[in-house]
């Protein structure tokens, strides 16, 4: 009860008599209605965690399915797509559809952009750093970012090797 209510538990007259019986046991509480409070705060820290985890999870899952199997009115150009079909198995493909629609028809698409186009930017390189077949890989831009990301690692060595002494 102390640790859920401090503040009414304080202004009690059994807490005044506590305090000045045993000082020591008002800092203990104190101290452990502190951690229990951090204990809570972490545990929201995590579940928030876990839910931009799941978030992105989903994106992925839904741009893989969109780039390799198409969808309902978006896809790759050498598929059928499923225009009369009302649901779709991913959650997050329906707001990825118009997502990639945007993109493919936003003026300003540079990386710097609009913040629809940034969000695609960024799920697209995070594709790219976790996939493992860039060459056969049906998502947009795949390729192009590993190559980016391997001519950074390959000038970052040459400026390391350079400079050593």
């Amino acid at each position: 009860m102390v640790v859920k209510d401090l503040k009414s538990v304080s202004s009690t007259e059994g807490w005044k008599v506590m305090r000045r019986a045993n000082p020591s046991l008002e800092q203990e509480l104190v101290e452990s209605v502190v951690k229990a409070d951090l204990r809570k705060q972490e545990r929201l820290k995590k579940i928030e965690e876990r839910k931009v985890y799941l978030q992105l999870y989903e994106a992925m899952e839904a741009l893989l399915h969109i780039c390799r199997d198409g969808c309902r009115t978006i896809g790759p150009c050498d598929k059928m797509l499923k225009g009369s079909q009302v649901a779709c198995n991913f959650l997050a493909c329906k707001g990825l559809e118009s997502l990639v629609r945007h993109f493919s028809k936003c003026k300003s698409r540079v990386p710097g952009g609009c913040i629809h186009c940034k969000r695609m930017w960024k799920l697209l390189e995070l594709h790219s750093r976790m996939c493992d077949e860039p060459d056969s890989c049906k998502a947009l831009l795949c390729r192009h970012f590993k190559e980016k990301c391997s001519n950074k690692q390959r000038k970052k060595k040459l400026s390391e090797n350079c400079w050593s002494t």
